[in-house]
């Protein structure tokens, strides 16, 4: 057996785990992708334990144990122990499960520790950690599978019961550099061909495909999806450009502020983007209207920057951009230095209130300041012609609207 390298944060919370477990006279097992990701001797940061016992009463001794508090969800058997300057532990019970049709959630009931094993997706992610004795528990042939960077289902149903492991085999499998088990990618195949992913709500795979788009390598795991099939329950078959996610990528790195997943999701329907696509996604109206913009409008972007003559113009073109739809111009080489200049444009203020003017209040003062910024910064007008500049033009203003009404 490997033996199991914690780092340090975590390797103190599972001494307090097991001083716990002696006095409360339980067996907390570590599990799933933990104890897998410590097994290839990459970083383990999550805590996420299994009891077949007393889960609830443990959680409470545990919070107390290190002046936390717990978090109970008792539908599902599970509790989370969280405290200041420690690592979340969540904890279960461990349970069987039983799908009452393809693709609905599963009923779950107490069982033992093997049953919670053989309910997992894959074989990799079923071996549990005996906190007490070191124990490992590999019910499913899991070590051999990471020794062979397998992804392999635990039976012939999975991805029937559960669609979204289709999700999860390609994200696990890119993000390790595994592939499917060739069994296993015939059952997968087979169960996309068969409209597996059409039982499974919406709701549910935008969540797998946002997790997705959370992954360090989610252009290439985007695009396999894609490739797959996986994607056109969601929004049908549609090509793709890996080079168009991977500039998306590119944006995002340069600008953690930025929207993933509006960008990925853009890139994913560029050029012919319907609000219907969206639908289950949770994305507000802005957050739509933000995916529909930079999905179908970048040529249009592009073309009126082109035809713009003066800073004046391009800037009008911009400012109804949003900030994704900015650093995608602005990845264009041609748009570059426009988007740039445009962005100290935004942050640029003159020294004038609208009270200095002079001139009854309404809408045309900040009309007429607002005018009068753009055209300090762009070198239209001196900064010391500002104030005659905006009182003439809001006594402008103000005569039109009066002669509107």
């Amino acid at each position: 057996m490997k033996h199991l390298e914690f780092p340090k944060p975590q390797k103190q919370v599972l001494e307090l785990v097991r001083e716990t477990a002696a006095e409360k006279n339980v067996r907390p097992y570590l599990v799933g992708g933990p104890v897998r990701d410590l097994l290839l001797g990459r970083a383990a940061f999550d805590i996420d334990l299994t009891l077949e016992e007393d889960s609830a009463a443990f959680a409470r001794a545990l919070a107390k144990r290190v002046n936390g508090r717990v978090k109970s969800f008792p539908q599902f058997m599970t509790y989370k122990v969280v405290a200041e300057a420690m690592p979340e532990i969540d904890i279960t019970t461990a349970r069987k499960e039983r799908y009452r049709k393809p693709g609905a959630l599963p009923l779950v009931s107490p069982g033992r520790l093997k049953d919670d094993l053989l309910r997992r997706d894959f074989s990799i992610n079923a071996i549990a950690f005996d906190v007490l004795t070191r124990a490992l528990h590999d019910p499913t042939n899991g070590e051999r599978d990471l020794r062979e960077r397998l992804v392999r289902v635990l039976h012939e149903e999975s991805f029937r019961d559960d669609p979204t492991r289709i999700f999860r085999a390609i994200r696990l499998a890119l993000r390790l550099d595994f592939s499917l088990e060739k069994h296993t990618a015939e059952l997968m195949r087979d169960a996309i061909d068969n409209g597996a992913l059409g039982t499974v709500t919406k709701e549910r795979l935008w969540r797998e495909l946002f997790l997705a788009m959370d992954e360090a390598d989610a252009p290439k795991i985007l695009a396999e999806l894609n490739k797959a099939g996986a994607l056109k329950t969601l929004f049908n078959a549609r090509e793709v450009e890996c080079n168009r996610l991977e500039e998306m990528q590119r944006c995002i790195d340069a600008n953690a502020e930025l929207d993933r997943y509006v960008m990925y999701t853009s890139a994913l329907l560029y050029g012919d983007a319907s609000p219907i696509d969206l639908e289950g996604s949770g994305f507000s109206q802005k957050r739509a209207r933000n995916v529909m913009q930079i999905a179908n409008e970048v040529p249009r972007f592009a073309d009126a920057l082109s035809d713009a003559k003066s800073e004046r113009q391009r800037f009008r073109v911009l400012r109804h951009a949003s900030p994704e739809m900015l650093s995608v111009i602005a990845s264009m080489t041609t748009a570059s230095e426009t988007v740039a200049r445009f962005n100290e444009y935004r942050n640029f203020k003159i020294p004038l209130r609208g009270n200095e003017l002079a001139v009854p209040s309404g809408p045309h003062i900040a009309k007429a300041l607002e005018r009068t910024r753009e055209a300090v910064f762009t070198g239209e007008i001196a900064p010391e012609e500002a104030p005659g500049f905006a009182r003439e033009l809001a006594l402008r203003y103000l005569s039109e609207l009066r002669i509107e009404n």
